[in-house]
């Protein structure tokens, strides 16, 4: 079955006939008439009961009119959510363990209150893992450590961090100056 002869059979049943049905759906009467006589034959039922100009649905019809419009509302509806650009279903992320501890929570957070149709998948690991998690398609996107040897990916800077070197007071000075060892 096809949506279009769902569509015509249901304006037909709703409109109480083919000619207001005709007219609600733009097509000429005769091309009414013969979507149902081949919906009919390729379901091998009959849908109506024709009494004179008037057509009665039967009780195949009337079980095919509850499905039609639960396939037509769930079509109606499909067409609604691709339709919509929002982010849906299921995003698998990776990240090094000590970015994931340290740098998303609070963003991940932030996405998942934006976007609550999709669900988040973590996965951590070394950033040679991460890379063949994505060349593997186990992951859309990872966060990780510069260099990436892998060429073939696309990459955007999330975080830029300064390391720095941490001792005890008591150790000597690291730097030459007395404003270095203090930062």
């Amino acid at each position: 079955m096809e949506l279009s002869e769902l569509r015509i059979f249901t304006a037909v049943v709703r409109e109480g006939g083919v000619t207001r049905a005709a007219e609600r759906l733009n097509r000429v009467q005769s091309n009414v008439t013969t979507r149902i006589r081949q919906l009919e034959e390729r379901l091998e039922t009959r849908l109506f009961d024709r009494r004179g100009k008037k057509l009665v649905l039967t009780a195949a019809g009337q079980t095919l009119l509850e499905y039609a419009d639960r396939i037509l509302a769930l079509a109606a509806e499909a067409e609604a959510a691709l339709a919509d650009d929002k982010p849906r279903g299921a995003f698998r992320l990776g990240a090094m363990e000590s970015t994931a501890a340290i740098r998303l929570p609070e963003p991940l957070a932030r996405y998942s209150r934006l976007y609550p149709e999709v669900t988040m998948e973590m996965r951590t690991g070394n950033p040679v893992q991460l890379a063949n998690a994505l060349l593997a398609g186990e992951i859309e996107a990872a966060f990780v450590a510069e260099p990436v040897a892998e060429a073939r990916f696309d990459s955007v800077p999330a975080f830029v961090e300064e390391p720095v070197i941490v001792t005890s007071q008591d150790y000597p000075p690291i730097g030459k100056t007395e404003e270095s060892r203090t930062r």
